[in-house]
């Protein structure tokens, strides 16, 4: 179960155990094979092991020759922000990002800000495992240095973006959870920029998460808590990366993460009408808003590599997924928590409105998300399994851009061997609660007797 997983795009483990330094530096080494020695930006998180993950990856780039500039903790989205205008040949982010403490993974990042595209991640993965690494001579090693003026430029940028002056004008009081990750030291950075009044929660950098990182409802308990006390406007869940972001309304309701992406892209298409970018199983509350606003949905694989990689091709307005993420490439080529927190708080200055009445806007569908554990090897030859069992999929369009997904007029189902745990990863949608449940509980059946 804490096995390493390597994907075109990365690689994660559980320290100690499958993660090892000598792992790391391997997988350093590789990249920066990869990138023929050029310069490459380095930022990590505030897990315990980072700083240990960090030192390894920056040996393996310098055995390589790099230029390396390391940021120290930084966001991954800042980091993506920064690779491009450091003119950078990539990166590499260290994070766990929504995974529980114990784990970490090593994020590469191209030259343009976005993730690897796949092509050049499996590349860089035929190095790794031919161990076919560049090793400059003693004369040629690289070198590392310590930057610390990257963050000034992206809430220069954001600024820049955003409708700071209505922000600021409507004098927001806002509750923000980063888990004691690495958006802890840039909260009151972004709060100083957008000009409201913060309320930070789970904001030092310990090296404890401080619950588990993913932003969801259950994660969100201690901001509803805050919300009364602090009269505040609107609050946010983010990992422990910066990536994703959960709601939490005024009335202290904690909204699912699926709603994220939806109310972004309703504020982002009512100024920017394009193309909108979704995985296999985000809410089909983002298609309602696309068609609500005139606009085509594009469908995409599970992951930012993908999303982002579509979003270029179809030059999208807005792009993300059902987990908390978004990606406004007029800004970045990232799923930017800080954008997407932004974003939210410039609907509500501009519309005048409340966030609970936001969210009771939106289209809403029971949504019902499950796990089936099993060794990878196993994952994949259960779906091909149920690939091939037309019973539970009776009467409907199967789509197979990204493991296997069924719809139905009232609802649909997406069944993924996951690229980051070894799991099958279930999720299910419709407008009736038993519907759906029944729908999950038996794919969930099928799957087991094959795990």
């Amino acid at each position: 179960m804490n096995g390493l997983r390597l994907s075109s795009f990365g690689l994660r483990g559980f320290v100690g155990e499958s993660l090892t330094p000598e792992v790391v530096m391997d997988f350093a080494t590789a990249f920066g094979t990869f990138t023929d020695g050029g310069l490459v930006l380095v930022g990590r998180d505030t897990r315990l092991s980072s700083p240990m993950v960090q030192a390894s990856v920056i040996a393996g780039l310098m055995a390589a020759g790099c230029e390396v500039l390391d940021l120290g903790i930084c966001p991954t989205p800042i980091l993506q922000f920064t690779v491009p205008r450091r003119k950078a040949a990539g990166a590499i982010a260290i994070s766990g990002g929504h995974m529980r403490t114990g784990w970490n993974a090593l994020t590469l990042i191209s030259a343009d800000g976005g993730f690897v595209d796949p092509v050049s991640g499996e590349a860089v993965l035929d190095v790794y495992h031919a161990r076919d690494f560049r090793r400059a001579d003693w004369q040629h090693l690289g070198t590392a240095t310590q930057i610390n003026d990257f963050a000034t430029p992206y809430f220069a940028a954001l600024e820049e973006h955003l409708d700071v002056a209505a922000i600021r004008r409507a004098n927001l009081t806002v509750v923000i959870d980063v888990a004691n990750g690495a958006g802890c030291r840039y909260l009151e950075p972004f709060a100083q920029c957008l000009g409201f009044r913060l309320v930070a929660v789970n904001a030092e950098e310990s090296g404890y998460m401080a619950h588990d990182p993913e932003p969801r409802p259950r994660n969100a308990r201690q901001v509803a808590s805050i919300m009364p006390l602090a009269k505040a406007h609107a609050g946010f869940v983010t990992s422990s990366d910066l990536g994703r972001v959960s709601l939490v309304a005024e009335d202290c309701e904690t909204a699912s993460e699926e709603y994220t992406f939806p109310l972004v892209a309703d504020h982002v298409l009512a100024r920017t009408p394009g193309t909108v970018v979704a995985n296999c199983c985000t809410t089909r509350t983002v298609d309602d808003i696309a068609r609500t606003h005139g606009c085509r949905i594009v469908k995409a694989a599970v992951g930012q590599a993908f999303v982002i990689s579509t979003l270029t091709d179809e030059q999208g307005a807005v792009g993300g997924e059902g987990n908390g993420s978004v990606a406004v490439p007029r800004f970045s080529r990232a799923f930017d928590g800080l954008l997407t927190i932004g974003l939210v708080l410039e609907d509500l200055a501009q519309r005048g409105g409340t966030l609970s009445q936001r969210l009771r806007e939106l289209p809403r569908y029971h949504i019902v998300k499950r796990q089936v554990y099993g060794e990878p090897r196993h994952c994949y030859s259960a779906l091909d399994s149920l690939q091939h069992d037309p019973e539970w999929s009776a009467g409907a369009i199967l789509d197979h851009t990204d493991g296997l997904r069924a719809d139905w007029a009232d609802g649909w189902v997406h069944v993924r061997a996951s690229r980051t745990e070894p799991m099958v990863r279930i999720i299910s949608e419709s407008r009736l609660r038993s519907q759906v449940e029944a729908r999950v509980a038996d794919i969930a059946r099928r799957l087991e007797r094959e795990l």
